[in-house]
């Protein structure tokens, strides 16, 4: 067992740490404040091919693996999360087309996507469920013209100004997954959510009214599909596990820095057995987070079953990662709630990621139903 990384992951690491200290601090306050995406970042992050991390050259990706996707995010994260929710996303459509486009679809949209031309974004969740699939209403018709959607999509990070959509749907009473163009007559969006954390990512409601795509847009072939989509959430579940970790070591450097500055009785409260207590702490759920999430990027690019894997380093990872910022906030008193201290932001958006790509709840059914009997 080698628990170091290459060479290469190291440079990679270390390139990705001096791009997001030097280009994400001036949007904080756009982002999170204003609610609003910065459009200004997304050539530079194509210049620094983080849209395409493990995906194979030839469609624009960098060939790297899932490791380095994990430390890009984890970098990201300690910085402005929000900007890692919108890297995850193109992630996640480009492994969609990566396993289940045709050759041409790939050509089609995977370096377009790769170089930040095109957004994709990802439509599972529905007003009525986010993880039974039995429950989908959307649905797609088939014609002698190819399909016909009809539906809503919940919850769709990227939708107001994404160019490409994968959507699942019912076909001939399975799921199915095929991909849209959004500019597609019948295609709209609802208003931009206003949410707690992870502020600036864009969510809102996909609309399809009698959209219509030609047949040569349904990936994978007809049906089958849920197991398709939780290949996907795997990855989804590694990339915010990764950024919990970020926003775990961030967590940890505020409140070191606010326990040696901040004074009780003329000497700093990082002297305090209290204080010594919730760092501790902070600093144990930290590093036991890290090195499962390196472990499941390393089993994802053995190209293992990773799914009881995912579903417990997500449920691990994600609720550490909120009483790690909680403990955080802890250090800092009743300053840990003013937007001033950065303290209060990490809190926000960790609270955010137990939420995210199923709950909790679902990943502790997830594990149980792979249990050995």
């Amino acid at each position: 067992m080698d628990f170091n990384l290459t060479e290469q992951q190291e440079m990679f690491q270390r390139s990705v740490r001096r791009f997001v200290e030097n280009e994400f601090p001036p949007l904080v306050d756009i982002v999170d404040k204003e609610n609003n995406f910065p459009h200004e970042i997304r050539p530079k992050l194509a210049e620094m091919h983080l849209y395409g991390i493990p995906f194979d050259p030839k469609y624009g990706g960098t060939g790297a693996d899932h490791v380095s996707l994990a430390l890009a995010l984890e970098e990201f994260a300690k910085v402005l999360a929000s900007m890692a929710i919108h890297v995850q996303l193109q992630h996640v459509v480009l492994d969609r087309f990566n396993k289940l486009a045709t050759e041409e679809q790939k050509q089609e949209w995977m370096p377009k996507i790769c170089a930040g031309e095109k957004v994709g974004c990802f439509g599972f969740t529905e007003p009525d469920t986010g993880s039974n699939p039995k429950m989908i209403k959307t649905t797609a018709v088939e014609d002698a013209d190819g399909f016909v959607i009809n539906g809503t999509k919940r919850f769709i990070t990227n939708a107001p100004w994404a160019d490409v959509m994968c959507v699942f749907a019912k076909l001939e009473g399975d799921i199915s997954l095929l991909f849209v163009e959004t500019d597609r007559p019948g295609f709209s969006t609802s208003k931009k959510m206003d949410k707690l954390g992870l502020r600036g990512t864009d969510l809102s409601d996909v609309i399809f009214e009698d959209v219509r795509v030609p047949h040569d847009h349904l990936m994978g072939g007809k049906g089958g599909k849920f197991d398709a989509l939780k290949d996907a959430m795997t990855i989804g579940k590694l990339c915010l596990s990764a950024q919990c970790v970020g926003l775990m070591q961030a967590s940890l450097e505020e409140a070191i820095k606010y326990a040696m500055t901040r004074m009780h009785f003329d000497e700093p409260i990082f002297d305090l057995q209290a204080i010594h207590w919730l760092l501790a702490e902070m600093a144990a759920g930290l590093e036991a987070s890290r090195w499962l999430v390196y472990r499941g990027a390393f089993l994802k690019d053995q190209g293992q079953d990773t799914i009881k894997d995912m579903a417990i380093i997500k449920l691990f990872v994600t609720s550490t990662a909120v009483d790690v910022c909680r403990w955080g906030m802890q250090v800092h008193g009743a300053y840990g709630i003013s937007k001033e201290y950065k303290i209060e932001r990490l809190f926000r958006d960790a609270k955010m990621y137990e939420l995210l790509e199923g709950t909790s709840e679902i990943q502790r059914e997830l594990i149980v139903k792979r249990l050995p009997r």
